[in-house]
C-alpha cells in the first residue's frame, strides 16, 4: 500500500502541499539566496555554538546552544532584511529565521482553509513556539480551536501543559468521535 500523503506545509508556510498532491512554492531567487546564504556562512563562524539552517528560501539562526550570541545574531538578521526587504523576520525559541515576507503559518491555514476538503470546516492548530502565532490568530478569526502547548503570552484560546496532555486530549476527542459514530 502507498504511503498516505497528507496536506501539509513547511518553512512557514512558503511550501505548502494541497490535498491533490499539488505543491505551492514562495521562490526566492537563486542569486539572493545564494547571498544570503554566503553572508550568513560568513558571519555565523565568529559566533561559536550559534548554528545556520539553510532551507532553500529560508535561513534559521539558532542559539539554544550559544544564547550569549542572541543579540548579535538577531542585529545580524535585521541587517539581511535591510539588505533584501522582500525578506522578513520571524523569532522563535532560541532562533531567528529569515523567510519569505508575506508567508507564515497562518497563512498556510487561510489558503487550506480555501480549498476542498477544508471549506467550511473547523480548524484545529496546536502550537509551542512564536511561530505558531500567526496560525493561532487565523484559526481564531476562523472560529477554529487554537492550542498553546507550554507556557508563554500567546492567542491561543487554549492551552495544553505538554506533550502528555496532548496525547491525552487527542485520545479524549478519537473516544468522542467514535462514541458520536456508534450512536
Amino acid at each position: 500500500a502507498k504511503p498516505y500523503r497528507f496536506p501539509l506545509a513547511g518553512v512557514h508556510g512558503a511550501e505548502r502541499r494541497d490535498i491533490n498532491g499539488k505543491t505551492h512554492i514562495v521562490h526566492l531567487p537563486d542569486a539572493i539566496a545564494r547571498d544570503i546564504s554566503v553572508q550568513l556562512h560568513t558571519v555565523i563562524a565568529q559566533y561559536p555554538g550559534a548554528e545556520l539552517e539553510a532551507k532553500g528560501m529560508a535561513f534559521a539562526l539558532h542559539y539554544r546552544q550559544a544564547p550569549q550570541h542572541e543579540d548579535a545574531l538577531m542585529t545580524l538578521a535585521q541587517r539581511i532584511t535591510q539588505i533584501w526587504p522582500q525578506m522578513a523576520l520571524q523569532q522563535g525559541k532560541c532562533v531567528v529565521e529569515i523567510k519569505p515576507r508575506g508567508t507564515s503559518k497562518g497563512e498556510a491555514i487561510a489558503a487550506f482553509m480555501q480549498e476542498a476538503p477544508f471549506i467550511g470546516r473547523t480548524p484545529v492548530f496546536l502550537g509551542d513556539d512564536l511561530t505558531d502565532e500567526s496560525g493561532f490568530a487565523v484559526v481564531n478569526r476562523l472560529g477554529g480551536m487554537s492550542v498553546k502547548i507550554g507556557t508563554g503570552a500567546t492567542q491561543a484560546s487554549w492551552r495544553l501543559a505538554g506533550v502528555p496532555d496532548v496525547w491525552s486530549w487527542l485520545e479524549m476527542i478519537t473516544t468522542a468521535l467514535q462514541q458520536k459514530r456508534e450512536n
